[in-house]
């Protein structure tokens, strides 16, 4: 385990979002909504590029990677970022972890 790896959260597991909730774009920002059409969370572009990957294919540390080789300059900060989201995610129920 590296020294910045999720205690809870092992770079090995899949996040599978919950599929009753999808992303909403609006001009000014995007939104994660339920089933019904209620807000959730308000995303920025990293949250909803998490959002996008946890579909039970990738593992935390292959979401990780994709994000760093997508954005090098950024990549001090996406690991905590990537812990971040899946942490509100999981908070919110929106998501499970395998």
């Amino acid at each position: 385990m590296s020294l910045d790896a999720h205690p809870q959260l092992p770079d090995d597991s899949k996040p599978v979002r919950d599929e009753t909730h999808k992303i909403r774009r609006l001009p000014c920002c995007l939104y994660l909504e339920d089933s019904e059409g209620k807000t959730i969370i308000k995303l920025n572009e990293s949250s909803s590029l998490v959002w996008s990957l946890c579909t039970g294919e990738f593992t935390v540390k292959e979401m990780i990677d994709m994000l760093e080789e997508s954005y090098p300059d950024a990549g001090d900060v996406i690991r905590k970022d990537v812990y971040r989201v899946l942490d509100e995610f999981i908070a919110e129920d929106i998501i499970s972890v395998g």
